[in-house]
């Protein structure tokens, strides 16, 4: 490959200066004239049938202009992907505390908040179920009595092409299990010498974005409406509104210009607040604004699903692996909203990069009345490598060996096959990223002097290591695709034109690097443009970390259908034969010494009516995965990487610190230099907080900690120093050879930490998070004490009731 002129080079993100000044402007900033203020009122008990609901009476209220009930959308707002379970707006019954129930449009919050307390609601609470195994049994309390499975016809992108989705599935509030299979693992696992029998378990997570929930929806003149809305995936927002109003052909979805972030959150409540601000602006003729409060955000969200997983490892007494059986029990909550899928995706991964001879995973999507849970930056390869790192880490112990001999011993190499049947065929870095993790963390040197240390010695220091992989894109999850338009726009710069979203990632930096390399111009020609739904073509949900390998590659092939179109304008213009024309940076050369500027082809094109724009469409390589059989090819190809923890164990008072964390991720190619460090860093800090301090507690399916005054994230004091190197392992189909780097970045960071902390005190914590009282007494005093504490919405609703 020739010299990258603009790739992985030093470079600023082209939407820094308006953030750093303050000027960029979210969905929450967006007023029009007129515009109504939105409220909804929502469950305050976690499951019950709504006996009687009647939101005349906040009509008479001051300043009220709108209210609605589910009996207001089309099918009474049933939605859903890929179990179609969900309302708009409850029907019938509430599943959760924090189910919406009924939303107004008033003049003033004062007078939306009026309005709720006027809304004539009862409800009859019904038995409720908060944990999977007791929701499992047969008498247990039954969340959806009909559940309706969502057709692939429905969808907008044709997400299950590639599968055979739900072949497995259960009944009652078991609502799938996922498999993979391989051999037989229970008949292998009496022949090991040595075999590891162990429980862990991994909380709820919040997501934690900057900006809650939002969207504000203005009336067409058509009769429609125009949703403006900061989410992860404009056009199945659109599809959702289509649906759920009835108006195909009337609905806009416009993406705000920035997003407070997502991490996955922006999802499945964002689709709740633009369909209840879009009806109530229908309703009101008049623009709706609809926001959520941090505690109404924190309550009614969706979480990381907590999880229970049971290994049982076998190996050789050299230490090499032979048998795994696995069984993991997910807490989807009220719905099933991503879980089939972060299930589906936990089963590919929950064996971690390793060879095994024999292999089965069953993991259990199952109903409770905790809340609900959803897509979140690992979509389900963070819990189970929680786990699974662990166990490697334990049975490296039972054999005798370093846990990084351990792991570069079994670790998959280009050529293995991982035991569902994939055969790795493309970029496999991870024995690289093990072998360069450990020098860069001078891990023998330390391991051995941290093994030293006296056993009284109150502060102790340990060091970890996780490996993993993780799957690239969506795989055989749906149809993976992108179609970018690159355009000339205003000021002679070009826009690029995506149903991708940027929430905070870089992606709009990356995919003007990628053009601006391909056509050889310097980036600041470019400009990245928020998606509108009547003006861009559908890219898919901006999910899965994605964004760079299928937006790279759509932008990289407009762009170089765009070249083409400049080298042509070029040799009409110095009437010379395309050949001909040679190209340094924005001057375009001809025979004789003839040349042009960029800029005069521009004009020259604008004069003569010849259009500079190019579209193009990349798609991932079709694969197929057999839910039923749990075999298959689940992902053309996967990130690998490793990362090793350094930490400081106070051994009085069981505080942990985090001293280091040294990072190498196979990354395919660097794109973004800064801007991947971002991530990883970024991936880093979520997944110290996974280890040492989050953890979303419910007690009844009431939330405990709905603000960040009682729910711990990291700030800046808590980060450790973070060395962060690449290995780049060109994928032959990544744009330039770059693969996603988004959400792996945080997968192996909490068992690296957990395994660090076991290395310096000798204790083992299975059940995240490792807080004061497990790395201090082994247990956590809350699972000793019961307390039920209605707070938030709750406490105000429960008191009407």
């Amino acid at each position: 490959m020739s010299e990258l002129k603009s790739l992985g080079k030093p470079t600023r993100r082209v939407d820094a200066l308006e953030k750093v000044l303050g000027m960029a402007r979210y969905t929450h900033d967006l007023k029009i004239p007129g515009m109504l203020v939105a409220k909804v009122l929502r469950s305050p008990v976690p499951h019950a049938e709504i006996v009687k609901l009647d939101v005349t009476p906040a009509l008479k209220v001051p300043g009220v202009v709108a209210a609605i009930t589910s009996e207001d959308f089309v099918d009474h707002s049933n939605w859903g992907f890929p179990v179609k379970d969900d309302y708009m707006l409850a029907y019938k019954k509430v599943r959760y505390v924090g189910d919406p129930i009924a939303a107004v449009a008033a003049e003033t919050e004062d007078a939306a908040e009026a309005g709720l307390r006027a809304i004539v609601l009862e409800l009859k609470e019904l038995p409720a179920v908060f944990d999977v195994h007791e929701a499992l049994q047969p008498d247990a309390p039954i969340l959806h009595e009909e559940l309706a499975k969502a057709e692939a016809e429905e969808t907008t992108s044709g997400e299950l092409e590639n599968a055979e989705f739900i072949e497995v599935h259960g009944k009652g509030n078991l609502s799938e299990t996922l498999i993979v299979r391989q051999g037989d693992p229970l008949a292998k696992l009496p022949e090991c010498d040595v075999v590891l029998d162990a429980v862990y378990s991994v909380p709820h997570q919040e997501h934690a974005y900057l900006e809650t929930e939002a969207a504000l929806a203005v009336p067409t003149a058509d009769g429609g409406v125009t949703v403006y809305v900061g989410d992860q995936s404009p056009f199945i927002t659109l599809s959702n509104l289509v649906m759920t109003l009835g108006m195909p052909g009337k609905v806009r979805v416009i993406q705000s210009p920035h997003i407070g972030g997502a991490f996955g959150g922006k999802s499945d409540m964002v689709y709740e607040t633009a369909a209840q601000a879009a009806m109530l602006a229908i309703k009101s003729g008049r623009p709706v604004k609809l926001v959520t409060s941090r505690e109404e955000s924190m309550i009614a969200s969706y979480k990381r699903d907590a999880m229970e997983m049971h290994y049982r490892l076998g190996a050789t007494k050299d230490g090499r692996l032979r048998a795994a059986k696995i069984e993991c029990w997910a807490d989807s909550g009220a719905y099933a909203s991503m879980t089939p899928f972060t299930s589906w995706r936990a089963t590919i991964h929950a064996m971690g990069p390793y060879r095994y001879e024999d292999c089965h995973v069953d993991i259990s999507c199952v109903y409770t009345n905790n809340g609900y849970s959803g897509a979140f930056r690992g979509f389900g390869n963070t819990e189970v490598t929680a786990a699974s790192e662990q166990a490697i880490d334990e049975l490296a112990e039972m054999c005798g060996m370093d846990p990084m001999d351990f792991r570069l011993k079994n670790c998959v190499e280009l050529g293995d096959t991982l035991p569902f049947g994939q055969k790795l065929e493309y970029s496999v870095g991870l024995k690289q990223c093990l072998e360069r993790v450990r020098k860069i963390s001078d891990w023998d040197r330390k391991r051995a002097e941290y093994s030293r240390q006296p056993a009284n010695q109150e502060i102790r220091r340990g060091i970890g290591v996780a490996s993993f992989f993780h799957g690239i894109s969506l795989g055989a999850e749906g149809l993976d695709f992108a179609e970018h338009t690159i355009r000339l726009g205003e000021g002679n710069t070009f826009e690029i034109l995506t149903g991708l979203t940027d929430y905070g990632q870089g992606s709009r930096t990356v995919f003007c690097l990628i053009a601006a390399e391909v056509l050889g111009l310097p980036v600041e020609r470019f400009q990245w443009m928020p998606c509108d739904t009547d003006v861009v073509h559908e890219c898919g949900p901006t999910v899965a970390s994605r964004s760079t390998i299928l937006g790279g590659n759509a932008t990289r092939l407009a762009a170089m259908r765009l070249l083409t179109q400049l080298y042509e304008t070029a040799a009409m213009m110095m009437d010379c034969m395309v050949p001909e024309v040679r190209q340094e940076g924005e001057v375009f050369h001809g025979p004789g010494g003839r040349r042009v500027s960029l800029d005069e082809i521009i004009a020259y094109a604008r004069a003569h009516h010849i259009p500079l724009s190019a579209k193009a469409r990349w798609e991932m390589p079709r694969i197929h995965w057999s839910f039923a059989q749990g075999r298959g090819v689940p992902y053309v190809a996967y990130h690998f990487g490793a990362q090793v923890a350094e930490v400081e164990v106070d051994r009085r008072t069981g505080v942990t610190k985090v001293l280091n964390i040294y990072a190498v991720h196979d990354v395919g190619k660097v794109v973004f230099p800064q801007g991947i460090r971002g991530q990883i860093v970024g991936g880093i800090s979520q997944g110290l907080g996974y280890a040492l301090m989050e953890r979303v507690e419910f007690d009844k399916g009431y939330i405990q900690n709905p603000n960040f005054d009682t729910y711990l994230i990291p700030t800046a004091a808590d980060m450790p120093i973070v060395t962060v190197e690449f290995v780049e392992s060109e994928l032959p189909f990544g744009p330039f050879g770059a693969k996603n780097v988004a959400e792996p970045s945080m997968v192996p960071t909490a068992p690296a930490i957990l395994n660090a902390i076991y290395h310096a005190t000798g204790r083992r914590i299975r059940h995240l998070p490792a807080n004061l009282e497990r790395v201090l007494l082994g247990y956590d005093l809350k699972d000793t004490v019961t307390t039920v504490c209605q707070i938030g919405v709750c406490e105000r609703a429960k008191c009407e009731l």
